[in-house]
């Protein structure tokens, strides 16, 4: 797999390469390409809109300065996508210690925020993404979230283009079953 261009423009590798050369504002077009679905990935995490939001800077804040090392700019993607993965982890340890310490906090605190989209009218398709296998979340989210090719959502994911489909096509299926299963629940 090389680098790609999206739409005309510039490939990952170049646009790394460009970064690496000092030009800040290729990192801003690698931002700009990737941040809704870095922000989707650790919203899966955080359920709320502004953790997520700072765990996607921090992200974004160490694929910069670590650039350095990334030995495949074409992988830049992928490479990314593993950064905000490590960082959800790592918010979970963090989040669990914390809670242990936390023992006598109130179940209703726990509550979701009033920002959460599983309060605004999307609770079904939610709830149905985040039933999904992690893998086939990621991929849906890829696809639909990354605005210029389904070659992106690959390279995020580090798959061969049978396999994204594949995965989305499980994916789906599993989606319209979950959304199914939800309607008869309300009837």
């Amino acid at each position: 797999m090389g680098a790609m261009a999206i739409e005309g423009g510039a490939t990952d590798a170049e646009l790394v390469r460009s970064v690496l050369d000092g030009d800040r504002a290729a990192f801003g077009e690698l931002y700009d390409r990737y941040a809704r679905f870095v922000r989707a990935i650790c919203y899966d995490t955080t359920r709320n809109v502004p953790d997520a939001r700072d765990m996607a800077q921090e992200a974004f804040l160490r694929a910069y300065r670590g650039l350095g090392d990334l030995r495949r700019p074409d992988r830049f993607a992928a490479w990314l996508t593993a950064i905000a993965r490590t960082l959800c982890r790592q918010w979970c340890r963090s989040r669990s210690r914390e809670m242990s310490r936390r023992r006598d906090v109130e179940p209703a605190e726990m509550e979701a925020p009033a920002s959460d989209p599983a309060n605004n009218g999307l609770a079904p398709l939610h709830r149905a993404l985040m039933a999904l296998p992690e893998r086939e979340r990621l991929a849906v989210q890829a696809f639909y979230l990354l605005d210029q090719s389904r070659d992106q959502a690959r390279a995020a994911l580090n798959l061969s283009r049978s396999g994204l489909y594949r995965l989305l096509q499980r994916a789906r299926g599993r989606l319209k079953r979950l959304l199914a299963e939800d309607r008869e629940d309300l009837t």
